[in-house]
Parts: C-alpha cells; structure tokens; sequence
C-alpha cells in the first residue's frame, strides 16, 4: 500500500466546485500543492457561468509525450472522442491496478448501454522508471485498446511548457511525490479518473470510493446527454 494515499470521493455533484475537486486531490503537501498553484480569488473569476462544470477550463490543458508504440501523442489526439483520464505508475503495488480495473469495467458497461465508445487513457506519474516498453506491458494487462503515456526524463524535469508528464500533472492539478528510499520508492499521487467530451473539455471525474457500477452510470448519463 502506497503511504498515506490520497482521499476518493463517493461521486462528483454537478456543478463540479474546485473545492470538491480539491477534497480529492490528497491531504497535506497534495492540498498545499493544489491551493498554491489556484488561489481563491483566480478560481473565481475562472468559474464559468450556466456552465455544467464551474471553472472548466482551468482543469485540463496541453501535453506532449509518447505512447506505447514510442509515438507523439499529445491532448489534440483525444479529440473527437470520449475519453477517461487516470494518472499513476506500472509499479503501483494495488491501487492503481484496482483503479484500471474499475474504469475498464465501467467503459465496457456503458459502451454497451450507450453504444458510444470511450477511449481509456494511462499516464505515468513515474516517468523515470516508466519506459515506453514498461507502459505498453502493464496497459495491456487491463485493455489491449487502453493508451498508455509516459515522457523522457528530461520532459518530467521540464518546469515549464506543455511537454512531459509534470505539464500533463499540472494541467489537471494531479499531485504526485516520491516516497521512500530513492531506488526502491513508491509514487503517493491523487486517485482520479477524468471524463473528457469529443472536445477534449473537462466533464466531471470519478474518486476511488465509486464502484464500477455507479461510473458507468455517470458516464452513460453523460454519454447520452450529447
């Protein structure tokens, strides 16, 4: 078990508030991390009015790094398509596994009901150890059509721009931190699904305490709704 890992939430109650976004993102440095990079005042005059999800666009933003195959893959792939977002590491010892699972499981449910298809998509928080063959090998444990991301480690270091696994961290307020001795560490990292729309827009998101069942039905109803 990962030390102290970060909180799920049950479900996400529409309008999505960054405040019960923020409940989610992880206790102590995850919430000093969250609060430092969105002060009150910025959050909202971000908040979008009559809009589903209140501040949309300040969740969600561009990326660049490679998929399983060693190809550029960056935000603009996923558009035109629905698509759920999960952030970890291929030697997460179970809840990551647990969470892959779930959201699998919880794709496969709706697309049944909705007949819409959902694009499910990994990205490493451990980009050190995550090489592109080591990504390809843990995502297809879960679904041979799931999209596995990770970065070079000079992309993870970058502090700023759009490349790497930290630019793709930050634009969905992930927090992510080494635990442990340097060469044996587990990654504690918030424990959040995203639903993005054909748009590539942030919809809502799913915390660890949601059965499979209840996912699914959250994403047929958004699903259906469009």
């Amino acid at each position: 078990m990962m030390a102290t890992p970060p909180l799920g939430v049950a479900q996400a109650t529409e309008p999505v508030s960054y405040a019960s976004l923020a409940l989610t993102l992880g206790t102590g440095a995850g919430l000093m991390w969250y609060f430092g990079q969105q002060q009150e005042k910025k959050v909202a005059s971000q908040t979008t009015v009559g809009s589903k999800v209140a501040g949309a666009a300040a969740i969600g933003g561009p990326f660049q790094l490679m998929d399983q195959h060693g190809k550029p893959f960056s935000d603009k792939n996923l558009l035109g398509q629905w698509s759920l977002l999960y952030f970890g590491f291929t030697q997460c010892p179970d809840i990551c596994p647990e969470e892959l699972e779930k959201i699998v499981e919880a794709k496969n449910l709706a697309e049944k009901a909705t007949g819409k298809s959902i694009t499910t998509v990994f990205i490493s928080v451990d980009p050190e150890r995550d090489s592109v063959a080591q990504v390809a090998e843990y995502v297809k444990e879960f679904d041979p059509k799931m999209i596995g991301l990770t970065g070079t480690l000079d992309q993870a270091c970058l502090t700023q721009g759009p490349l790497g696994t930290n630019a793709a961290a930050r634009a969905y307020r992930v927090y992510h931190s080494k635990t442990g001795d340097e060469k044996d560490y587990l990654v504690d990292h918030s424990i959040i699904t995203y639903l993005l729309n054909p748009q590539g827009e942030f919809v809502t998101f799913f915390g660890k305490n949601m059965m499979a069942a209840e996912v699914a039905e959250s994403l047929e109803k958004h699903l259906r709704a469009r």
